[in-house]
């Protein structure tokens, strides 16, 4: 039986909202699920390449290709995974961060982190603010170019009309370069909580698509 794998957010844990509820699905369905800690090594000390080689360490002791479920930086770690070729059954891409290297090295809100290589940020997972040091800048440019990448597995896209965090067009761009992802379009803001959003994702966690990809709004 294939598992399914949620990987969370930046400043976020494996026991946020959206974690636990997929978790209480899987749950009920009695699907293996796994929710690794992304905030790796350390939160102080964290690099997209501890998380993206964590989950491919994970992914490899699963007798199955599991279903891979990623929300916002999460959704990031998930396509460089696949990319990567990471035996997936299919993604599940929540507001995912798709081109969040390049953000970081360009978005003026990031400019007093990538001179200093510290900042200070509020971590939703242990509702406290923790130092964010430099690993994260100096790993950054590995990880620039996603606009470029292509993913085979069958995936579902589920971004808000009103986030402020992840901008939709990254989404529809995703969407538009890869023939294998649909995106529904919701009116929900980055965390997706929504009573029509978390109905939408558990009808995309029962149902799992395949086929071409086409755009729906919701």
């Amino acid at each position: 039986m294939p598992a399914l794998a949620y990987l969370h957010g930046f400043s976020s844990a494996p026991g946020g909202s959206k974690g636990s509820f997929c978790r209480a699905w899987a749950e009920r369905q009695g699907i293996p699920f796994h929710a690794p800690d992304l905030n790796l090594p350390s939160f102080e000390s964290l690099t997209v390449t501890a998380q993206v080689e964590a989950v491919e360490a994970l992914l490899e002791t699963l007798p199955h290709p599991p279903v891979l479920a990623g929300s916002s930086l999460g959704g990031f770690i998930a396509t460089a995974v696949a990319q990567r070729g990471a035996r997936l059954s299919s993604l599940i891409l929540l507001a995912p961060a798709i081109g969040f290297a390049a953000r970081r090295m360009t978005s003026p809100a990031w400019a007093g982190y990538r001179e200093t290589g510290e900042t200070q940020v509020h971590h939703y997972g242990q509702q406290r603010v923790l130092r964010l040091g430099p690993a994260l800048r100096d790993d950054l440019p590995r990880w620039t170019g996603d606009e470029a990448w292509r993913v085979a597995p069958p995936t579902v896209i589920l971004h808000g009309r009103h986030d402020e965090s992840v901008p939709l067009a990254a989404s529809e761009a995703y969407a538009g370069r890869n023939p294998s992802a649909r995106l529904h379009i919701l009116e929900d803001d980055h965390a997706l909580l929504a009573p029509a959003s978390l109905a939408l994702l558990e009808a995309t966690l029962v149902l799992l698509p395949t086929g071409s990809a086409r755009h729906r709004k919701c």
